[in-house]
This record gives structure tokens, sequence and C-alpha cells, in this order.
């Protein structure tokens, strides 16, 4: 082993690294709550839109969040919740509310943080996306929300149309279509089904369970349609891959003079990119630089990424040209646009040129290079990018593995396989298919079947079970790891084996 590294200079003894083990650390609850995206952010003059970033501006308000803190037991919780209610009614401070929801997520009283929750942010949209986030990060199961909801829905109690569209949310992102059907019958009965932010919850909610037709009924339910409405439109053909549908209703939108949001524009680029419609592509463009929104760093990826996929490499080189501030997004779409394009040589250009603009490549770019090169056929550049990418600090993933195996492969570089093949093992990514298939297909192509064999034979029940599943899923198993095998049995004519005929025909008829 040590003489394959220091012949190659790669380094596959690293193993994952270990994370120090804390306890109870600090965490900055504040931090751990986001927005909403632009497309469901409530308008300026809203009183929940208005928030202010938070301070303390009284002893009081500070001594309390630090109690939250400190907390050892959930009774203590309890007791400052107890505190909090004596003491402010009305529950004005919002870092407060949000330190005892975390209190009591961390010490696994979900039902307790739910009634919180529901209570503490009634009025506000702004909350309810991070908050399923860190239900779900402290081991709680989201539909436990629900039920608190649909507990105190039973009770009589009263809910406004904040609370009802935040529950129509989570039945979408739940898939629980029989209770976002009874809070849809509250709406009604309260009057709050034509107000706006409802409606959209509804269209998202239909449209993912029933179909776009039934999104649409709402959509026209409103004779008077605002910017949420269509651009929700729009989103719905979108998530049901109804890319002419999208567009059009894209125009109908612009012809009734209300502007998409940056989300809707980039989706909108990428069902130009699937559908290989570069004139659409061209007229959004237009759309883009009539409205000033060419700055956007959604839209601009998006551009790129749709005028690379049209093959003018030209035009999306013009857009990363024009862009003021570059992020990381922003060079790992072009420079993938060059190497899905074979245009190595300005893939390595502008790599150089992205570290000398104090942007640090990620992973994606490296591996963005590794697929490039091996697919042009590059397979020596293949190893000496890994080599780079090690020295630069990066662990090679799943991706990174896979393409560096097919080089490997093609290489016949068989020691340097095994190497990698020990990596695999220690870092976990031996369950990956991808992985799989190249170290059996690296086997088969360096002549040595019996590694192969014993790969297989090891791995092979795994691989029916994953196949098994992801046939239930409806999508079409990758029959490239059974093939490799019988493909490396025909190719060295190691046929006249019963045993492994047999097993050569049992794995063609499991295809």
């Amino acid at each position: 082993m040590k003489a394959i590294n220091s012949l190659h200079g790669f380094n596959f003894n690293s193993s994952l690294p270990k994370l120090p083990l804390t306890k109870n650390p600090q965490k900055n609850y504040a931090a751990n709550f986001s927005l909403l995206n632009v497309a469901e952010t409530p308008p300026e003059n809203s009183a929940s839109a208005s928030l202010q970033p938070l301070s303390f501006n009284s002893l009081s308000n500070l001594s309390l969040y630090n109690d939250f803190n400190e907390h050892k037991s959930l009774d203590s919780v309890k007791e400052s919740h107890a505190q909090m209610i004596k003491v402010w009614n009305k529950w004005n401070s919002v870092v407060n509310v949000q330190s005892l929801i975390m209190s009591y997520l961390e010490f696994g009283d979900f039902r307790s943080a739910t009634m919180v929750f529901i209570v503490g942010f009634a009025q506000n949209y702004l909350y309810w996306n991070s908050f399923v986030a860190n239900f779900r990060n402290s081991g709680g199961d989201p539909n436990e929300i629900l039920e608190v909801f649909a507990e105190l829905h039973n009770k009589g109690v009263i809910f406004g149309s904040e609370i009802l569209t935040i529950a129509l949310k989570l039945c979408a992102n739940l898939e629980d279509i029989c209770l976002g059907r009874e809070v849809h019958a509250c709406l009604i009965k309260r009057g709050f089904d034509l107000e706006v932010y409802p409606k959209c919850a509804l269209m998202n909610l239909y449209g993912k369970f029933l179909g776009v037709d039934s999104a649409s009924m709402v959509f026209d339910e409103r004779s008077q349609h605002n910017f949420l409405l269509w651009n929700e439109a729009v989103l719905v053909h979108l998530r049901n891959d109804r890319w002419l549908q999208a567009l059009q209703t894209f125009h109908d939108m612009q012809f009734s003079s209300f502007k998409a949001n940056s989300l809707v524009i980039a989706k909108v680029l990428e069902a130009c990119r699937k559908l290989g419609d570069l004139e659409a592509g061209k007229q959004i463009h237009g759309y883009v630089i009539r409205n000033s929104v060419e700055s956007d760093f959604l839209i601009c990826n998006s551009l790129i990424s749709m005028y690379s996929k049209n093959d003018n490499l030209e035009l999306a080189r013009a857009v990363f040209d024009l862009m003021g501030n570059r992020n990381l997004s922003s060079w790992n779409s072009i420079i993938s646009s060059y190497t899905a394009a074979a245009c190595l040589d300005y893939a390595l250009e502008l790599f150089h040129e992205m570290e000398t603009s104090n942007v640090k490549p990620d992973i994606v770019t490296w591996n963005c290079l590794l697929s490039g090169h091996f697919y042009c056929g590059s397979h020596r550049e293949v190893l000496n990018i890994l080599k780079k990418m090690q020295v630069a600090g990066y662990k090679p993933n799943s991706r990174s593995i896979t393409t560096v195996l097919q080089a490997v492969s093609e290489l016949r570089y068989q020691n340097l396989g095994k190497e990698i093949h020990c990596y695999v093992i220690r870092n976990g990514l031996d369950s990956d298919l991808h992985v799989g298939t190249s170290l059996l297909d690296m086997y088969v192509k360096n002549g040595d079947l019996t590694s192969a064999q014993d790969f297989f034979d090891g791995c092979i029940k795994e691989a029916l079970a994953m196949i098994r599943e992801i046939k239930t899923l409806g999508l079409n198993p990758n029959v490239v790891s059974w093939t490799a095998l019988i493909s490396g049995i025909i190719a060295t004519k190691q046929i006249d084996d019963v045993e492994k005929r047999e097993k050569a025909s049992k794995a063609y008829r499991d295809l």
C-alpha cells in the first residue's frame, strides 16, 4: 500500500474526520429561524414583514433569555415558561418565544414546543419552515405538529388565516391531503378562502396531490389576481413538469402586468433548458434585462445553464462576464458548462481565474473537472486532478470516487483500484450504487474475476433489495451493475464454469 501511495501521490488512508463531542452546545436560537422564499414573502406594509433584527431592550428580557440557555431539565423550562406567561401576557418578545421553543425541543417535549409555536407566532408567516426543520433535527416527527393542530381544532379553537395557511403548507409537506381538505373547509366557513396567502397554499397542496386542474380551479375562484397568485400558478405547472403550460402562464402573467419573482424566472429558464427552447430562453432573458434583475445570482446561474444546455456557450460566457459579483454557484455553472462541452482548456482557465478571484472552489468544482476530463478520455489527467484536489484539502466523495475508478479501470491500474476500494470501505461509501458498480467494473476490466466475484457475491443481496426498492418507487433500476460481471466473464471466455454460467443467467433473469 505504501508503495502505491508513493508512486501515485494519492492519499486514500484518511478516514472520516472525528468531530469533538460537546455537551449542550451553545445555540444561537434567533439565527435558527429564516425567512420564507421571495414567492411567499408578505408585502412590505404587513406587520410580519416589518420585523427588525432582534435586540435585548431590557435587562429582564436578557435575564430570561439567559435562563433559557441555562436550563438543565424540562421542569426548569416549564418554570421559566410559567414566569414568561405571568410577566408578559402578550408574549411581546420574539427572541424569548424562540428560545422557549428551542428549549422544549432540546428536551424532547415536542407537544409543548408546538403549542408555544402556534400561540407565539400565530400572526407571523416567517418562521414555520425553520420550525419544522428544527423539529426534525431534534428528533421529532413533524406529523405531531399537525396532530396538535387537529386536536386544538377539534376542541373548538378558532384559528386565524395565518395559522390555517401554515397548516396547509404542513399538509402539503407531510402529504396529508385529508386534513388539508378539512382546513380548506374551515377557510371557507371563516371567509378566508379568497385571501391571497391561503389560496397560494391551497394551490400548492392541490397541485401536488390532485393535479394542475384542481389547482387551477382554486386560482380561477378569485376574479382578481395579484403577483403572488400568478407566481404560484407558474410554479404549480413547473412542479408537475408541465413545461409548455408554465411558459404560457408566465406570458399570461406578463400580459396582466404582473412581475415574476427571481425564483419563478429561474425555474422558467430551467423549463426552457429542458425543452431545448433557446428562443423562449432568449425572450425571458430580454424580460430579465427590461426588469433590471440581471444581477440576481439565481437568475444568472439559470441563464448560464440554459444557454450551455442549448449549445450556446458564447452567450453563457457573456452572461457570466457581465456579472458584477460572482458567487460559487456562478463559477461552478460556467465551469461545468465548459467541461460538459469538452472545452477543457477554457474550464481550467476559469478554474485558475476563480482561485485568483478569492472564490474558493468546493467539491462540486473539482468533480466537474474530474468528470469532464474522464469523458474526454484524459484518464491520466483525472488522477492528476485528484492529486491536486487532495493536496488542497478536499476529500473525494462518492461522485469523485466513481469517476476516478472509471479512469483507473481504463488505465488498468488494479493496485491503485484496490487502494481506492479500501478508502471506500473506511469512509462508508461502499453502499453507494454508482461506487459499487465502478468497483465491480474495475475488477472485471483488470481481469481479476475472483475479486469481482467476491465483491459481487458480497453485495448481491443488498443490490437485490435496493433494486426492488427502486422498482417500488416507479424508477428504472440501474442494470450496469448486473451486466458488468456477465460481460467480464464473456470477455475473458470464462463461461465453461457451470457455477459462473448459472450465476450469470440468474443475474440476467433478475434484470
